[in-house]
């Protein structure tokens, strides 16, 4: 189990975040002097107060160096509301603070908020790096709003049941569970109860707890590009039924090319290189032969420009491929492949934002992130053979 931590401190003291594994801090303590108060002590050399390089400053020590109550550092640095104080002081509060390095003790804040400051975000067993978009998205969020976040892998390829983690919430590890387990399993229908928890990425039994993004836009970002290109003969390879973006990104294709008058099919395939060479030799076997290839993962992708190549089927003068996975090693190919740019960063940040206001008590809501996605014309794409289409590939 990899576990990453990002921490931020709270209110408005602004980011002072670290990143690391479990357990490690990143950077380390320094002395440092901050402007003494009206009050400061007499003792101290004139505008200074030293903090020991064998300590963190503590509200103490900056209520020292302003010349007010430690109370009143605390409102200030914990964002209190209800706060009555000077402009002028409230600012002296926070520059004192940053000068000194202050960073709260998380254990006391946990303690008194009731709430571990934790996040659980839950992902599949999965090479494709494109979960690292997702993750990022999450991490970043996590810091900006004070949390830091556990990332747990599933274990095994045969995911257990959502509610299976609901004891990190139990037990006082995690606030709040992220699910980004992909499959759609009867057997996994119970709902999770009493752990706030949102499903990343996919739909969960119990409606409400819901951060997806558009899929059927996904794919109308293919069609629309097949058209403009002259295809009217369609290929989807994807991943198992059972995923939940497959499941919906095949529902909403087959719905798509019957209004539109295009013929589609259908490839379920394992998400690897494997499962993406195994399909596209099938597929080449059987007529007839689609002209345009949407493929669902970027391990997939490697596997069916491997087939194409080995069938000696040129791309895209006789197949264009289109990767619903974006990346930048896609551009670097020998043939550089186009994409549908998918909003991951911003589905983990919503996912983030979404557990976070069920923590504090919102109700539910599912959560559908719709932009930025755009679709990359690359060198894979291309009019079929004989199409006379006027409008050329666009960058």
């Amino acid at each position: 189990m990899g576990i990453e931590r990002s921490v931020r401190v709270a209110g408005p003291l602004g980011v002072a975040g670290m990143t690391g594994e479990a357990g490690v801090t990143s950077g380390g303590e320094a002395a440092t002097t901050s402007p003494a108060g009206e009050h400061g002590r007499g003792d101290q050399p004139p505008g200074t107060v030293p903090i020991s390089a064998q300590r963190r400053s503590r509200l103490v020590d900056i209520a020292e160096a302003v010349g007010v109550h430690v109370s009143t550092v605390s409102r200030v640095l914990n964002g209190d509301p209800a706060q009555s104080i000077r402009p002028e002081v409230y600012e002296r509060i926070l520059d004192t603070a940053r000068q000194q390095g202050y960073r709260p003790n998380a254990l006391a804040r946990a303690l008194k908020r009731r709430r571990t400051g934790a996040l659980a975000l839950v992902v599949p067993l999965l090479r494709n790096p494109i979960w690292a978009k997702l993750q990022r998205g999450a991490l970043q969020r996590a810091r900006e709003r004070g949390y830091v976040i556990m990332i747990m892998e599933e274990p095994t390829e045969d995911p257990r049941p959502p509610a299976d983690y609901g004891y990190l919430v139990e037990e006082s590890r995690a606030d709040g569970l992220l699910l980004a387990t992909p499959l759609r399993i009867p057997e996994h229908a119970a709902v999770v109860n009493g752990p706030p928890h949102v499903y990343v990425n996919r739909r969960g039994p119990d409606r409400g707890h819901d951060v997806v993004m558009d899929e059927p836009g996904a794919i109308r970002m293919l069609l629309d590009c097949a058209v403009d290109l002259g295809h009217g003969s369609v290929a989807l390879l994807d991943g198992p039924p059972e995923v939940d973006t497959v499941y919906r990104r095949v529902g909403a294709a087959r719905r798509a090319c019957a209004a539109r008058g295009l013929s589609l099919a259908v490839r379920y395939a394992a998400p690897t290189e494997d499962g993406g060479y195994d399909a596209t030799t099938r597929m080449l076997r059987r007529g007839p032969r689609p002209t345009i290839c949407g493929v669902g993962s970027l391990n997939q992708v490697f596997g069916v420009l491997a087939a194409l190549r080995d069938a000696g089927v040129e791309v895209p003068g006789e197949m264009s491929v289109v990767s619903f996975d974006d990346d930048e090693c896609l551009a670097y190919l020998e043939v550089p492949v186009a994409s549908v740019c998918m909003p991951l960063s911003e589905l983990g940040a919503a996912a983030v934002d979404a557990l976070i206001a069920r923590i504090e008590g919102a109700p539910a809501g599912d959560v559908m992130v719709r932009e930025p996605m755009t679709l990359v014309r690359r060198g894979s794409v291309a009019p079929p053979p004989g199409a006379a289409v006027a409008a050329g590939p666009r960058e």
